[in-house]
């Protein structure tokens, strides 16, 4: 089995790494956080994957969040609206960061960022690195990846998160448009790899692309990347929102497009950095400013061991 949740008194057929959170990033300009957040103790986990390589997630509480973004929002688009109420009913694992380079071939064997055309070329932007974002993965190369980790846990645990959970996630808490506040113009590069602080001239466009994952700081939820480096496909299809309150919604039922959140190395425009920000792409479509990160559900018969209990929420507002 690929993993099981630690559980006191009770064997585990893999190793868990349970660590402590640390580091806590103080920032400038303060963002807002929500009341109904009801995140309470951080929790860290490696998980072995098949071929060697791990993954780290950071464990994400239920609660409340208002997803999409007002009229009033700088840059408000028509797609991101009506802003409405979502309630994440049920807690998840998240990837602190895109999947790389080396856990897609850990778990894979493939290297789809290789242009086989040209016999080993690498396609361009892009360096091969095993701590660098796995791209030129489609949306159903992203659901390969899950099938391959839940036929080697035996259960299905793993999938993408749906665009509501990313955003959750993303927003770790905060109403601003940033998760670190409003002050994107001081404060974004130091959270995010975007062209601004990649590319000086045009003539650097074609010898650099995704940086190595986890070298920005994280959100205040521990998750790195998620306001650039490259953007993510989530789960669901790409549609308009409905302003009712909703728990776990799965989005349209059907559609064209698969939702791709959060920026990445190639988004010039700072608006398209926002939280709020989202559009949708073929599911068959791959480049090499998109990745995705993995959702890992928790098991419905144990519940994971928290190293210890914290206000977490208070320590996260103290920020």
């Amino acid at each position: 089995m690929l993993f099981s949740v630690t559980k006191p008194n009770k064997s585990s057929h893999l190793s868990v790494l349970m660590k402590r959170f640390g580091n806590l990033i103080r920032v400038s300009i303060a963002p807002t956080f929500l009341l109904v957040s009801t995140v309470s103790a951080a929790q860290d986990i490696t998980v072995d994957l098949p071929g060697g390589a791990t993954m780290d997630f950071v464990w994400i509480d239920p609660g409340k969040f208002m997803m999409g973004s007002s009229s009033s929002e700088w840059k408000h688009l028509e797609n991101e609206g009506p802003q409405h109420e979502v309630s994440i009913s049920r807690g998840f694992y998240l990837g602190t960061t895109e999947v790389t380079q080396g856990q897609w071939e850990s778990v894979m064997g493939t290297e789809p960022w290789m242009d086989h055309f040209t016999g080993d070329a690498v396609r361009d932007q892009l360096e091969l690195n095993p701590v660098h974002p796995a791209v030129w993965l489609s949306w159903s190369d992203a659901q390969s990846f899950m099938e391959a980790l839940n036929i080697a846990s035996d259960e299905s645990l793993y999938r993408l998160p749906t665009e509501a959970e990313w955003e959750y996630s993303a927003r770790a808490g905060t109403t601003t448009m940033w998760s670190f506040g409003d002050d994107y113009f001081n404060q974004l590069k130091k959270y995010a790899w975007i062209w601004p602080n990649l590319y000086s001239a045009v003539a650097d466009y074609n010898t650099k692309g995704a940086q190595p994952v986890a070298t920005k700081l994280p959100n205040p939820w521990g998750l790195h990347d998620m306001h650039g480096n490259v953007e993510e496909w989530c789960q669901n299809w790409f549609g308009p929102y409905n302003i009712d309150s909703q728990i776990d919604p799965w989005g349209p039922e059907e559609g064209t497009n698969r939702v791709v959140r959060g920026g990445s190395f190639r988004t010039r425009k700072w608006e398209q950095y926002r939280l709020a920000f989202r559009y949708g792409i073929y599911l068959g479509n791959g480049n090499n400013n998109i990745g995705f990160r993995v959702l890992m559900m928790e098991p419905e018969s144990s519940a994971p061991t928290v190293l210890k209990t914290q206000g977490w929420g208070l320590i996260k507002a103290e920020q």
